[in-house]
């Protein structure tokens, strides 16, 4: 069974069509939802937690249908939206002591000391919320989605406002939570590289539609990576002029230490590559996609989204 599911979702606003048919599919496990910002991505997470109604069209989380059970949805999902608002004036134990009792949770004390720990906050469970870092916020955040003990936990764009550390940091709990805890995720973000590492399926979105989506490891093989970089020791001039050469090569690009090859065919180059290095007796240091799994299929599919 799918976790989430939408059949021909269309939401507007106004003149504006927000959603525009999205069939969206979301399994098990770590999930992106990626897009542009404006896209849908938040409309479609407001759908699916039953704070907006839908104008067309089927929406689904655990088969339950989401405007028409949307407390026993929320019930079951934790939520951490983006820019959430806090009481500045509490401090973190009270305010997550205070959700725990919303939720009607055992011991709440000792539940929330359990998740400032899960989440590296217990060293300052007495501070103010208002002193808070914007990376312990988020974290602060995710403790709060956590409460209700979710089946699913959903997140909308939970790293816009985190320095690299804090965004590894947090994408590094969210895998934990998966492995140790089996707690899915539905990670709403335009922000790719830590995403990168977690995710097992990705749904793409661009202009209220899905363009695409699946498991990341299909993915990768249906949008093979058409951009690579390339660093050599030797003579790198008749190197690149071999490279440009080449019919499988649509244009060789140099950069400081590093040729950017854009290629149409990705298995010839791929073959080839080495044994022209062998041929001139280079060294080669470097040979990859210029682009992360994510970041590469994000930008064919938006490009081509763009270009139609």
């Amino acid at each position: 069974m799918w976790v989430v599911k939408t059949r021909g979702l269309v939401k507007f606003f106004g003149d504006v069509v927000a959603l525009d048919g999205l069939d969206l599919r979301v399994p098990k496990g770590v999930c992106g939802f990626i897009g542009p910002n404006g896209a849908g991505k938040t409309t479609t997470i407001h759908v699916l937690l039953g704070l907006l109604k839908a104008d067309f069209g089927e929406a689904y989380v655990f088969g339950l249908d989401c405007w028409e059970n949307s407390y026993e949805i929320r019930r079951r999902v934790g939520v951490l939206l983006e820019n959430p608002g806090y009481p500045k004036g509490f401090t973190a134990e009270r305010y997550l002591e205070f959700i725990a009792k919303m939720y009607e949770v055992n011991q709440p004390k000792s539940k929330v000391k359990g998740l400032l720990k899960d989440v590296d906050l217990l060293w300052a469970r007495n501070r103010k919320i208002g002193e808070f870092s914007a990376g312990m916020l988020q974290r602060l955040g995710l403790a709060k989605a956590l409460i209700g003990e979710p089946e699913l936990v959903i997140l909308d764009e939970p790293t816009a406002n985190l320095d690299p550390i804090g965004r590894l940091e947090l994408m590094e709990k969210i895998r934990e939570l998966w492995r140790d805890r089996g707690i899915n995720f539905f990670i709403s973000s335009h922000i790719l590289p830590e995403l990168e590492e977690i995710c097992t399926w990705a749904s793409i979105i661009n202009e209220g539609t899905i363009v695409d989506q699946g498991f990341v490891t299909e993915l990768a093989k249906k949008y093979e990576p058409y951009v690579y970089e390339l660093e050599v020791e030797g003579d790198r001039d008749v190197f690149i002029k071999r490279l440009s050469e080449l019919n499988f090569v649509e244009e060789v690009l140099v950069e400081g230490n590093k040729i950017v090859c854009k290629v149409k065919d990705v298995n010839i180059f791929c073959k080839e590559i080495p044994q022209i290095v062998a041929e001139f007796a280079l060294t080669l240091r470097k040979f990859q996609p210029s682009y992360g799994v994510l970041m590469g299929i994000y930008r064919r599919l938006i490009k081509n989204e763009k270009s139609n």
